[in-house]
């Protein structure tokens, strides 16, 4: 099975979990880091390399950061050079429900693949999506 790492800035990785759970109830494997103010880099860094370290059961690991570039993002693509980790970045709930509906049965690779395009098919402007209908319709 597929270890989960999903490291932020604040808590924001706690309460998508906990949305996650919501759906699927408690996640196995599954580890939340968050960056905060005046935390040590370093330690953050030695400490998501332990949790990777605790989640591969030999599959590897995704680690879902939330921004790409931001210091949870550069940290795991650090620990991605020695160890058998997938990064997404830009990480919603989307992503999180297909990881656990699909974490059994696919491959590290695959998993990053399937979660990068549901989290990306996930971000859409309903209004948008409204006034479009309205206008073919005529109704506008």
């Amino acid at each position: 099975m597929v270890g989960l790492i999903v490291a932020t800035h604040g808590n924001t990785g706690l309460e998508l979990v906990r949305s996650a759970e919501m759906f699927s109830g408690p996640l196995d494997h599954c580890k939340t880091w968050a960056l905060n103010p005046g935390d040590d880099i370093e330690d953050g860094e030695k400490i998501l390399e332990e949790y990777v370290d605790q989640l591969d059961e030999g599959d590897g690991v995704l680690i879902m950061t939330d921004l790409f570039g931001g210091t949870p993002s550069n940290l795991t693509l650090k620990i991605s050079m020695r160890k058998n980790v997938g990064i997404l970045t830009g990480v919603n709930l989307p992503m999180l429900i297909q990881f656990v509906s699909e974490r059994e049965t696919q491959t590290l690779d695959q998993l990053v693949k399937e979660c990068m395009e549901t989290g990306q098919s996930g971000i859409l402007s309903p209004t948008q999506a409204m006034k479009e209908r309205r206008y073919a319709d005529g109704r506008y």
